[in-house]
């Protein structure tokens, strides 16, 4: 008889802690699961990234233009043909400055990395 309660009890001691068990193992599932990326998220964030790297560039692209153009004055014998060329070498730089403030401005401030995307997505 002392057996027979002693098996009784162990085997609802087992299934009381199985039942316990088994919803928490049953919502680990949705608990874990990766979030989806956000498409909308996304596409504006890696717009935003694009814009601002072709801004940059037109930037880069006017710097160089201006450098070849004062490299080549520079080879010059004449003195106000080299101090001209680096008035303008000067004021083509402080208008690429500003002109690039003003569009990184005008994108406003950069969206935030959208949750559950793969590296391979982000434009960054």
């Amino acid at each position: 008889m002392r057996r027979v309660l002693l098996m009784v009890t162990v085997s609802t001691v087992m299934s009381m802690s199985l039942l316990s068990v088994v919803p928490d193992v049953a919502n680990a599932d949705t608990h874990y699961a990766k979030k989806k990326c956000d498409q909308t998220a996304l596409a504006s964030y890696n717009a935003y990234h694009d814009a601002s790297r072709a801004i940059v560039a037109a930037y880069k692209t006017v710097v160089d233009a201006a450098k070849v153009t004062y490299r080549a004055a520079k080879q010059s014998g004449i003195t106000s043909v080299r101090k001209a060329a680096n008035a303008n070498y000067q004021e083509a730089l402080a208008n690429a400055r500003n002109t690039r403030a003003s569009a990184l401005s005008a994108l406003g401030t950069p969206p935030r990395i959208p949750k559950g995307c793969k590296a391979a997505e982000l434009h960054s």
